[in-house]
């Protein structure tokens, strides 16, 4: 699954594609499931799942963000593209597991790692990866846009807690940044983020 920042860069760049009206809503969407991380390295698994309306099972997930949108909709009829950018960051950390991540794996995988610092390493990269993603003109922007977003409860995030992770994003993330060149992720991921959610017909689904 990608960061924040990731998260964020991918929403900004296929808005228009999905026809988004109102930016700042579609951007805080895009990273409120993740809200539940913060204050800590990472939240429980329950809670993580529960607020990325997720299974292991990802054909169960799929099929839950679908009812979740349908059960959904009419309760955000007056901000669509707030619940869309949520949807849009659940599809999006599907696309990423399915085209990316087992790239990242195998790749530090030959760097000698094993299965039990996959996870951590993975981490490490995406902090490395953050550097440069956080330094681009358009993340300036979607800085600027995201701090103009009203927070909103949706799933099992509140309004508070999405408040406080949109400023952390927004003003800070410095805990989650290494300021080196990472040694694998790129622009080119993001894009093939964004073919798969394309090619798979998950943009469809928002």
């Amino acid at each position: 699954m990608p960061s924040s920042p990731v998260h964020l860069k991918l929403a900004y760049l296929m808005s228009d594609e999905l026809g988004v009206k109102s930016k700042p809503d579609f951007l805080l969407g895009a990273i409120s499931p993740d809200s539940v991380n913060f204050g800590t390295e990472q939240a429980g698994e329950d809670i993580r799942y529960a607020a990325h309306i997720r299974s292991r099972d990802y054909g169960v997930w799929k099929k839950q963000l679908r009812d979740f949108y349908s059960e959904s909709k009419s309760e955000y009829a007056d901000r669509p593209d707030l619940l869309r950018g949520y949807l849009f960051h659940c599809w999006s950390d599907i696309a990423w597991d399915e085209v990316v991540q087992p790239k990242l794996f195998e790749f530090l995988g030959t760097l000698g790692f094993g299965y039990d610092d996959m996870t951590r390493q993975k981490w490490l990269e995406l902090y490395r990866f953050n550097s440069v993603v956080v330094g681009e003109d358009t993340y300036a922007e979607c800085r600027r846009l995201l701090r103009s977003a009203q927070p909103a409860a949706i799933s099992v995030c509140s309004a508070e807690l999405i408040g406080k992770y949109r400023d952390y994003v927004a003003d800070d993330y410095s805990d989650k940044i290494i300021n080196e060149t990472p040694l694998f992720l790129s622009d080119e991921h993001i894009n093939d983020t964004a073919e798969r959610l394309r090619s798979a017909g998950y943009l469809n689904e928002i």
